[in-house]
Order: C-alpha cells, then sequence, then structure tokens
C-alpha cells in the first residue's frame, strides 16, 4: 500500500468522527470537507471538534459563493481559542498569539493557481479586511469578530508575541513543492506581502502526506531546557508506556520564570489554569523571592514544583531537555516567580530613564514604589520534581494527589470529581459518550462526544439561563460557577436529568438546524442568528417544549415527554424557538443582523430570555 492510500484509509476511518457535520456533504466537497476535518483534528489535537469546525470559512463546505484560496481562520493564546475580545482580558504582555490561516488539498498536488489565490485571499483577509457578505457570509461574520480581536491585540500588546502561521495542507510530498521554482517563488511572494503588510512574524508551514500520517500534533507539545544546580536521579530503565522515572533537582528561579514567560498557560494545561492569571495570590511567594535575606532559603521555605514530562535527555552543563513538559504542581510559585522577574526588568526601565534624567510621570512613579521592594532576587532557587512517563492516567493521579491541598481545583482535576464519574456512568446508560477528560474518549475511537466543557455550556444556558454570559465568558464562568453546575454530591444531590436534556436538546438543535437551512431560503440576518446563537436558542426550543413549565422541576417531571418531542416534532419546536428569539433580538437590539454579535453578549439579554420563558403559557 503507498503512503498516500495509507492516508486516504486513515481519512476514512476517521470520518464518522465527524458525520455530524457531514451528513448532508456529497461528491467532491464531501471529500474536500473530510480531509479538512481530518487534518484539523491532528492539528488541534486537544481542541473540541466543535470548536475546530467554527473556524471552517471553506465556502463549499459553508455553502457560500467564495473563500478565496482560505479554507479556515483561528487566533489562537497560549494554546487556547479566542473567539470574544472580553477574552483578551486573560492574556499578558508575554503571550504569544498566533494568526492560523489554512489551505486545504485533498489531493497530490497543489498548483501555482492555488497559492496565487491564497496570496490574494491573506491580503484581503489580513490587511484590506473586505471580505463581502454577498460572497461568504460566514467568513464575514467571522473575521468581523476576529479582525476586532486581532486589532485589539496589535494596539496592546508586543507585535514581536504576535505571529502569523499560514498552513498549506495537502494529501502530496512538501519536497515536489519546493523543487519547482515557481511554486517555492510563491511562498516566498506571500512572506513577503505580510512583511511588507506589518505582519513582520510570519511563517509557512506545509503539512504534507507524511506530516499527517505521522500526527503533526506532536509539534504543539512544549518541549525546553532547564538548567539544574543539584539533582538526584532515580531510573527504572523501564520504557514504553509503564516508564517512571524521578529527578529531584535544585533549579534557579529564573529558568522556571522563562519557562513561564515563553509558554504562558499552555504549560499548565494540566494544573491550574486560573491561578496562572490570580496576582493576589502571590503576594507572600514575591516577597520571599524578592527578600535579600530569605531569597537563599526560598526551596527550603517552600513547597516547590512537580513537572511531567514523556521524555528527559540529559545534556552537557547541567540541563534537561524535556519532552511533552508540564508543571503539574505549583502553577501559584511559578507564576509569582515570573511576576518577581517582571519586576525586576521594569524597576531597570525605569532607573535607566532616571539615569537619563527622564523625569518619571506620576503612574510611573507609582509603579516604581509599588515594584521596587518585590523583584526577583538572583538567589531564589526551587525544589523542582520531574517525572518522566507517558502513563496519561498517573500523570492525572499525580497532579490530583499533588494538588490536594489546593482551594481552587484545576480543569483537570474537576475530571476525576466523584461527581463526574456519577455524570459519565449515567449518561453512559443513555448510550452518550461523556468525554470528562480531554482525548480519553477519542482516543478509544468513540464517537459522538460530549465534554465537561461542553455540558457545563449547555447547563448553564438552559438550566442556569445564562447564554449570553457563557458564550462570551466560557473559561472565567467555569472558574466562578463550576460549583454550582457540578456540586459534590455530599453538597447537593443534583437530578442527572438536568444533564441529559441540555444535551438531548443540543443535539435536536443542531439536525434542526440543518433541515431548516436544506428545506429553506433563509435571509443573512437569520444565518448570522443561527451561526451566533445556539446557546440562546437551546433556551427557546426547550421554552416551546415546556411552555410555563420550563424550570427545573418541569424538566424532571417531563423527562420522557421532552425527549418524544425533540425526537419527532424538533423542526416544530425549532420554528417557534428561532422566530421568538428573532422577535425579541430585533424588538430590542434593532433589525440590522451587525447588531447580533454584540447583542448576544449582554447580560441583560439573558435576563429578557428569562422573561419571556416566565411568562410564557
Amino acid at each position: 500500500m503507498s503512503i498516500f492510500n495509507v492516508l486516504e484509509s486513515n481519512i476514512r476511518k476517521s470520518s464518522e468522527d465527524y458525520s455530524q457535520y457531514l451528513s448532508e456533504k456529497k461528491g467532491d466537497i464531501l471529500k474536500g470537507s473530510e480531509f479538512m476535518f481530518y487534518s484539523l483534528s491532528n492539528i488541534f489535537k486537544d481542541k473540541d471538534i466543535e470548536e475546530i469546525e467554527i473556524g471552517i470559512v471553506d465556502s463549499s463546505y459553508r455553502g457560500e459563493t467564495y473563500d478565496f484560496g482560505i479554507d479556515a481562520v483561528y487566533i489562537v493564546g497560549s494554546n487556547d481559542f479566542i473567539e470574544q475580545i472580553e477574552e483578551l482580558e486573560d492574556y499578558n504582555k508575554d503571550t504569544i498569539f498566533k494568526i492560523h490561516i489554512f489551505q486545504f488539498k485533498r489531493g497530490t498536488g497543489i498548483s501555482h493557481a492555488d497559492l496565487l489565490k491564497l496570496n490574494s485571499g491573506i491580503l484581503r483577509v489580513l490587511v484590506n479586511e473586505d471580505i463581502c457578505e454577498n460572497d461568504n457570509l460566514y467568513f464575514f461574520n467571522r473575521m468581523r469578530s476576529l479582525n476586532e480581536i486581532k486589532n485589539r491585540i496589535f494596539t496592546n500588546f508586543p507585535i514581536n508575541n504576535i505571529k502569523v502561521n499560514i498552513h498549506i495542507v495537502f494529501g502530496g510530498l512538501e519536497s515536489n513543492i519546493h523543487t519547482e521554482r515557481i511554486l517555492d517563488d510563491e511562498l516566498n511572494n506571500i512572506k513577503h506581502a505580510l512583511s511588507n503588510n506589518g505582519y513582520i512574524n510570519s511563517e509557512i508551514f506545509i503539512t504534507d502526506c507524511q506530516s499527517l500520517i505521522n500526527n503533526p500534533s506532536n509539534s504543539e507539545q512544549i518541549v525546553d531546557i532547564v538548567e539544574y544546580q543539584k539533582t538526584f536521579k532515580y531510573i527504572t530503565d523501564t520504557e514504553g508506556e509503564l516508564k517512571l522515572n524521578g529527578y529531584i533537582s535544585i533549579i534557579n528561579g529564573k529558568e522556571i520564570a522563562e519557562l513561564v514567560r515563553k509558554h504562558q498557560s499552555a504549560i499548565f494545561e494540566a494544573n491550574i489554569r486560573d491561578y496562572y492569571k490570580r496576582n493576589d495570590l502571590n503576594s507572600k511567594i514575591l516577597e520571599t523571592s524578592a527578600s535579600p535575606e530569605n531569597a537563599k532559603f526560598f526551596w527550603s521555605f517552600n513547597n516547590g514544583l512537580t513537572m511531567t514530562c514523556s521524555k528527559v535527555e540529559e545534556m552537557p552543563g547541567n540541563k534537561y531537555k524535556l519532552h511533552n513538559l508540564q508543571i503539574v504542581n505549583g502553577c501559584q510559585t511559578s507564576n509569582a516567580i515570573y511576576l518577581a522577574l517582571k519586576n525586576k526588568e521594569r524597576i531597570t526601565e525605569l532607573e535607566e530613564k532616571i539615569e537619563r534624567a527622564d523625569e518619571l510621570s506620576k503612574i510611573e512613579k507609582e509603579e516604581y514604589e509599588q515594584k521596587k521592594n518585590l523583584q526577583f532576587n538572583d538567589e531564589t532557587s526551587l525544589l523542582v520534581k520531574i517525572i518522566e512517563t507517558k502513563d496519561e492516567d498517573l500523570i492525572y493521579r499525580i497532579t490530583e494527589t499533588t494538588n490536594s491541598q489546593t482551594p481552587i481545583k484545576a480543569f483537570s482535576l474537576k475530571a476525576n470529581d466523584d461527581s463526574q464519574k456519577h455524570i459519565e456512568k449515567y449518561l453512559a446508560d443513555k448510550n452518550i459518550n461523556y468525554e470528562r477528560r480531554i482525548n480519553s474518549l477519542k482516543n478509544k475511537g468513540l464517537r459522538n462526544i460530549v465534554s465537561l466543557q461542553k455540558l457545563f455550556q449547555l447547563y448553564t444556558a438552559q438550566i442556569l439561563f445564562k447564554p449570553s454570559q457563557v458564550r462570551t465568558n466560557p473559561r472565567k464562568m467555569f472558574i466562578s460557577t463550576y460549583d454550582d453546575v457540578f456540586p459534590a454530591p455530599q453538597v447537593k444531590i443534583i437530578n442527572f436529568t438536568l444533564y441529559l436534556i441540555p444535551i438531548k436538546v443540543d443535539f435536536a438543535l443542531n439536525k434542526a438546524i440543518k433541515d431548516y437551512t436544506k428545506n429553506n431560503s433563509i435571509d443573512n440576518y437569520r444565518k448570522t442568528l443561527l451561526s451566533n446563537g445556539k446557546y440562546h436558542l437551546g433556551c427557546f426550543l426547550l421554552s416551546s417544549i415546556l411552555k410555563g413549565d420550563y424550570n427545573e422541576k418541569g424538566i424532571i417531571l417531563k423527562e420522557r415527554y421532552i425527549i418524544e418531542e425533540l425526537e419527532n416534532n424538533y423542526i416544530i419546536h425549532f420554528e417557534d424557538a428561532i422566530n421568538n428569539f428573532e422577535k425579541i433580538l430585533k424588538a430590542n437590539y434593532g433589525i440590522k443582523k451587525e447588531s447580533i454579535s454584540s447583542s448576544l453578549k449582554k447580560t441583560e439579554l439573558d435576563t429578557r430570555i428569562v422573561r419571556y420563558i416566565k411568562n410564557r403559557k
């Protein structure tokens, strides 16, 4: 079997993972869509398929006229997709932002015309910002939102931290592109066009047949080098999945601060990511790491860090190269030391300004007084436990046990909560694949998966009546309201029907949208509403079924009736939902589709929806 046939076989095997999005596609459109989903789900392996689907703007997939050679667009900050401008509050000046633009070709070749079209499309999207709604309404709406995010990033963050990654993904061999002078020249033209228009950090990635088979997502893993002062090794020499080696090391704090600077919250993926932004928790650690008297004792005062990695390479000069690195305990300490180092750098800048006889502004004087005693001291070192293993279950156990005293658990730790295990079992009995741990079911080949974060959003929208809030700030809401959605069994007994019904509503809503758009001519206002208002529509759809009984008690008592209506009359209830939702939006926020995006973010819209639900007979 040729390498090309291997790729085609892999695509066919994976196509059922995306069946909910491809059921209406046929012929070449189906083949192209399968390739896009296969490629993107491998490149963004840790992302939900629903998150990935949002970024696809391909005109064939969306049923639109043009896409200008661009098939998918994403903005990423510290390994997170950014969909709302409000999410930028979560990032700092050292965050690396990436704008990803994709072109896909399932065939084995890329033509000069393909690259010319891509070059023109990039200029249209990133420079001229002139996508027309009549060409591709979905692309137009997406870029309205992403351009607002992009422009805010360029205004508020260092330009050197903003990268443009152009991805050409195809089923052939990369070497064939570089051997054709005309193609290689056009790749250079794309880079020059970006650079000439201010995008100084750009790179072109060619993902070919071999890369897709070898799983390109490995490139997203964190690989970095740390220098240690002292170390003790415990080596079991076990290879493969059962490997478990330990390294106990004294490492200077600056090494840890630089890891945080480079990788930001991505290095805490298995840990307490909300601590990454919570400066109020770090004052005591900051003071110790800055104290001339106490910094040298820091390693003995502090509990230290725990890191996991899949491979440790010993290097000259007392250094370890760590593959697939994660800090699973000590996020607060790492962040505090990083802040101390940033304080030191800022104080240096201000003192240089004073030496030049430049007067400090009032704000700068206040900043100087605030930070001068909280600067990183070079004698600060930490005790770091490095665990080398490929066993993901073991990593979760290590994360859980080393964070047992943490007041706010990590997202990954939530996966091991008793409440999550109970939900998983209940939903499994209902033939729903609930993935409480990222990729745990996907890696087993299971399909139609509902993730923990997806269930959180559906419950928050439909049961707590906060669709606008959970759409706009899902991460912040997860941190602040997790216990309201998933209370511990000993705190509150919750009827699991309240988890089942939002999932069933979402399934029916997805099906209804497909059937409705296929059988009806829809104006641009309603198209935009369907693309952006699904969390709100879930509330209206459930309201159409329950009328005045839409509350927790009504949902529990009428579980069977709701499910029957969702199976047999979903189109009737969907039409009622979309009509009433549109009526409320137009009555309160205007009739122009341009008003939809901002309207769906308003907390007051949630209040209006609650009022509508409670007054419905």
